[in-house]
């Protein structure tokens, strides 16, 4: 990969990303609310800057992130209905559009990898309803939750497909990232709806902050090799 092909404002805003991660999480760790709720959305920030500058041609990733950065300003009212679908429905257009990322990157494959992810994308939520509203006990916050991991579902499978057709070396960390991302959303379902635990948002925001610089990194290094 020329390094060269990313301009320099594009690693500044980068490492603003890791610094901002590192307060933040501190003051999650420390369970510093208001410091905490004063510094998340900074993190997204300086991360959707970092894309913008650096792939200002591929807009369905920076937009993505900024969608993200939405989904974190809403979430800091996390135990309010509204606020907390406001989040949902962005971090949805946020999979949704890295999904379509991952797609265009692959080109044009057989009819098949499409026809299955739209299979999956309807029978995934009827199959994991009945779970989801276990969890929620709400039928429409159960059924958006059951879409929402469809989607994360999907967007694995795709950085999988992707590290397949010949971009293993940078799409594995959109798969890492992606792992991450599971792996954060599934805490915070079972802190909002279970039991909450100490430090929640720490470990909620470290695999969360993982993700999105994770997969943003991914697609930054493959689009630009």
């Amino acid at each position: 990969m020329d390094w060269t092909h990313i301009p320099v404002a594009s690693y500044v805003f980068f490492g603003l990303f890791v610094a901002a991660s590192i307060v933040h999480l501190a003051f999650c760790f420390l369970e510093k609310e208001l410091a905490r709720k004063c510094t998340k959305c900074l993190t997204t920030l300086f991360l959707s800057i970092a894309a913008i500058i650096a792939i200002p041609t591929e807009p369905l990733v920076y937009l993505g992130t900024v969608a993200g950065m939405a989904g974190d300003a809403f979430l800091l009212k996390k135990h309010k209905v509204w606020p907390f679908v406001a989040g949902m429905l962005s971090f949805m257009v946020n999979h949704i559009l890295y999904i379509a990322a991952f797609i265009k990157l692959n080109g044009n494959l057989h009819y098949s990898f499409y026809l299955a992810t739209a299979l999956f994308l309807v029978l995934f939520p009827v199959a994991f309803f009945r779970v989801a509203n276990r969890i929620a006990h709400q039928k429409k916050i159960a059924l958006g939750g059951a879409i929402y991991f469809g989607l994360l579902g999907a967007e694995l499978a795709w950085g999988i497909v992707t590290c397949a057709t010949g971009h293993l070396d940078y799409a594995l960390l959109c798969v890492f990232g992606t792992i991450c991302f599971i792996i954060s959303d599934i805490f915070l379902t079972k802190t909002l709806f279970k039991r909450d635990v100490k430090r929640r948002d720490f470990y909620i925001m470290l695999t969360y902050l993982l993700a999105q610089g994770l997969i943003v990194v991914g697609f930054v290094m493959t689009l630009l090799k």
